[in-house]
């Protein structure tokens, strides 16, 4: 059912792609295409990305996942934001031609259409972090589901995905526990497991080493600051309660976008809720489009909450792929009741079509939504005109270094703050422009360590 897939992947990249000029265009983003337009000018690899909440430095990942398209565009951010689309259409297509093929049409139908405008959609276009959950669920989803029946190798996604997105925001390392869940599940020998499980860890070990060796001159100080800070609490009781808390919270705001409820979330527990009285009352659960995105869910809140993210509602948006497959299961299990009721075919993918149309009107208007939220000075499109009329940046670092986090950076990295996004199109219109109104403005009066050339 190949059709089912391609009409996923124009859905998906349509609607993460059609509104380039109303994309937000903040800080991080500008300071990560800086970087990675830095490093293609210069032929080199970057060894650091962003600094984080808790000020240290990021690992790379998402300076090197941009690279290539920096380098295609000559650093326009849309050429970036259309290949993010591109790599999220494509895992979702992936995961649709899947659920297809192994589980029905029905299932599919209901999945995909929650793939292509759920809740995740609007992240795409901002090149941040979370720009690629739906891409890394939806590949680790699809990895589990093959895995049962099919090649060995497909465990080599389930440890690459969680140890390459830890690359790109340290919040990937709660993808492992889905991981180690989805790999269980699989029915697998772990003889057969050995070969690919070793290579995707090399593979990783390799991706990490530039990162461990700027960690090395920095006397480990940002990994050290991670890790202590998600075992923070004062005494074992009130780490339990802290966890707790996490819990609940996390529960409660699972099928979110990142700031608030949308209109989807609504119809997206509907969904869950009916797969897990399905589950129970047909003692299904152990059907395998129930079991494994159930298990993922629960896996993964579980690691999320024990690493000490339960509040980050942006790490909870991990989950949203394996929700929508919840939901889509529950309406396929639906159909087939229906089915059998009537003792016909004809019923067979009215419900999940039903559902299909619903989710995308829904999904569409939370979509719209969440563009005309963005203040208009922060939208790509007005950054852009602002950039090419050369006005002075009003630029809050150079007045008050301390309350901005542009004075952790390196000398050699790109300026950070508000303002500095307009200096990045700047100097992807004319290489220099960008750093010579920045350095005038004193974005690099902050930094500590000897100025690079420039």
């Amino acid at each position: 059912m190949p059709w089912v897939a391609g009409v996923a992947f124009v859905g998906a990249f349509v609607s993460r792609s059609v509104w380039l000029s109303e994309a937000q265009f903040h800080p991080d983003e500008s300071t990560v295409l800086w970087m990675a337009l830095d490093a293609v000018r210069d032929l080199r690899i970057p060894d650091h990305g962003l600094i984080s909440t808790y000020r240290v430095f990021q690992p790379p990942g998402l300076v090197w996942v941009t690279m290539p398209f920096v380098a295609i565009g000559r650093g326009r951010p849309e050429i970036v934001i259309l290949g993010f689309a591109a790599l999220n259409a494509a895992a979702i297509a992936f995961l649709v031609a899947t659920v297809a093929r192994l589980w029905g049409l029905a299932y599919a139908v209901a999945l995909g259409a929650f793939l292509v405008v759920g809740p995740d959609a609007a992240m795409s276009a901002l090149v941040w972090h979370p720009s690629l959950y739906t891409a890394a669920a939806a590949l680790m989803l699809a990895a589990g589901i093959r895995l049962r029946d099919g090649s060995p190798w497909w465990s080599a996604v389930l440890v690459a995905v969680p140890g390459l997105y830890a690359l790109v925001h340290y919040s990937g390392i709660v993808l492992f526990a889905p991981a180690v869940v989805l790999l269980l599940l699989g029915r697998r020998r772990w003889r057969e497991l050995s070969r690919p499980l070793a290579v995707a860890s090399v593979v990783v070990v390799v991706a990490w080493t530039p990162f461990l060796s700027f960690e090395v001159d920095r006397d480990w100080v940002d990994l050290r600051t991670v890790v202590s800070a998600a075992d923070s609490a004062p005494s074992i009781l009130s780490g339990v309660e802290e966890r707790l808390a996490d819990l609940r919270f996390a529960v409660t705001h699972l099928g979110r976008s990142i700031h608030e409820t949308v209109w989807l979330t609504p119809v997206l527990w509907v969904g869950v809720l009916a797969a897990l009285a399905l589950a129970v009352a047909d003692r299904r659960w152990r059907d395998p489009g129930f079991a494994i995105p159930a298990a993922m869910v629960a896996a993964g809140v579980a690691g999320q909450v024990a690493t000490d993210q339960g509040e980050r509602t942006d790490v909870l948006m991990l989950w949203l792929v394996p929700l929508y497959a919840l939901s889509a299961w529950a309406a396929a299990r639906i159909s087939e009741l229906a089915v059998v009721r009537e003792r016909g075919r004809r019923s067979a993918t009215a419900l999940p079509a039903l559902v299909a149309v619903v989710v995308a009107v829904v999904g569409t208007v939370d979509l719209v939504h969440a563009i005309r939220a963005t203040p208009g000075d922060q939208r790509l499109g007005a950054q852009w005109r602002e950039a090419r009329a050369g006005s002075p940046v009003a630029y809050p670092a150079a007045l008050d270094p301390r309350e901005s986090a542009n004075r952790f950076y390196l000398p050699c990295d790109p300026p950070y703050d508000w303002g500095s996004e307009v200096w990045y199109l700047r100097e992807a219109l004319r290489p220099g422009a960008g750093i010579d109104a920045a350095e005038k403005r004193g974005a690099f009066a902050a930094r500590t360590g000897a100025p690079c050339a420039r």
